[in-house]
């Protein structure tokens, strides 16, 4: 991952963003938008190819691939909640921002319920 690039690209942004907020206002908000997801698009490469190292690990540890997934999964809603926070509190939408990662922390439970099952059905099954 070049993250020069990637940083070089946000600081332009911004320079730019900040220039635009002082000329145009109402233009601020959708190139803040804008910079942010061409930034995501840009690390999306990157994090495809630490998913399929994670998976090859699992596999060589035989690791049960619904735990990785599971796994996968409560990370990519966090890095999600936080950059869809970030452009709400950017856009002064602190409340929409907070129902945001109110919403994570409930996908996050149920993206756990499986593996925690399994778990209370291990454990009922040592005790019995």
């Amino acid at each position: 991952m070049d993250f020069y690039k990637i940083a070089l690209l946000a600081l332009l942004s911004v320079v730019g963003i900040l220039i635009v907020r002082q000329l145009k206002p109402e233009f601020a908000a959708p190139l803040t938008v804008g910079s942010a997801v061409v930034l995501l698009l840009m690390i999306c490469d990157a994090l495809y190819e630490v998913v399929r190292t994670l998976y090859d690990f699992a596999d060589r540890a035989n690791i049960d691939g619904e735990a990785i997934g599971c796994v996968i999964k409560v990370i990519g809603i966090g890095y999600l909640a936080e950059f869809s926070n970030n452009l709400c509190l950017d856009a002064d939408c602190k409340s929409v921002g907070d129902k945001v990662l109110l919403a994570a922390k409930v996908a996050i439970i149920f993206c756990a319920l499986p593996i925690v099952e399994k778990l209370f059905e291990t454990i009922v099954g040592m005790t019995l």
